[in-house]
């Protein structure tokens, strides 16, 4: 999938370039950083101690993944609860501001890929994270190449918490229809529309969303067991859930 790689990491350093905290916090953003990061530990309090303290996951001696970092929000929590956070993303630009909002904190790592794979060695991982990153995914071969990478990376007692679209916020005609449309042509209709062009494009759009039997059927290809779904309560009912995985024994 090399086009589809380049793409989706040129149209990512795109949105990093013109502002990385808003396309990470759409709805949110205030051009506060102290606030953007304060709301990152909040989520985490809310979607992931709750996973941690109910599946005995520990931080001490451990390592966390998060997976789609962004500027690095959700790696800071991570490195407050685990002994070593890695953040990766497809973007060089996020990744590079992530690493200067990070700073001083020496258990913390940035990593730049191409959004298919994971540079982490085999079983090294005793979580993985991941918000608001598959919806983006531009396809569900995307998709399943992450989830393959984590089930490889995670070690035999390790588990994930990943995020994924269930559907729709604001069905419309045009997101219905943006699938069949070229980008080109949708940007210029975005524009036309006083819309942002840089979400016309499917590494923003993200693939078909996926059901609940979609995610476990896809996970099981992928090596890992769904063992409970979690609703997000930081979105509109029903357009979201978490799936806690696994790696399933072969």
């Amino acid at each position: 999938m090399p086009n589809t790689t380049n793409q989706m990491k040129e149209n990512w350093n795109a949105r990093a370039r013109k502002d990385a905290f808003l396309y990470v916090e759409t709805e949110f953003w205030n051009h506060n950083t102290q606030e953007f990061f304060e709301l990152g530990e909040k989520r985490a309090q809310i979607l992931i101690d709750p996973v941690l303290k109910g599946f005995g996951i520990q931080g001490s001696g451990n390592t966390a993944i998060d997976i789609g970092c962004g500027v690095g929000r959700f790696t800071q929590a991570l490195g407050r609860r685990f002994d070593k956070a890695i953040g990766i993303d497809v973007s060089d630009d996020m990744v590079a501001q992530a690493q200067a909002a990070s700073a001083g904190s020496s258990n913390l790592t940035f990593i730049a890929t191409d959004g298919v794979s994971l540079p982490q060695p085999s079983s090294s991982a005793d979580f993985a994270w991941s918000y608001e990153v598959f919806q983006h995914m531009p396809s569900h071969e995307v998709i399943e190449s992450n989830l393959r990478e984590i089930r490889r990376i995670l070690r035999p007692s390790g588990y994930g918490l990943l995020h994924f679209k269930t559907a729709h916020e604001n069905p419309s005609i045009l997101s219905h229809a943006a699938q069949f449309v070229p980008t080109s042509l949708l940007r210029s209709t975005k524009q036309v529309l006083g819309k942002d062009p840089l979400t016309a494009d499917p590494s923003w759009r993200g693939a078909k969303p996926l059901n609940n039997s979609d995610i476990q059927m896809m996970c099981k290809t992928a090596g890992l067991e769904v063992v409970e779904f979690r609703n997000d309560p930081t979105h509109k009912a029903g357009t979201r859930v978490f799936a806690v995985v696994r790696t399933h024994p072969r």
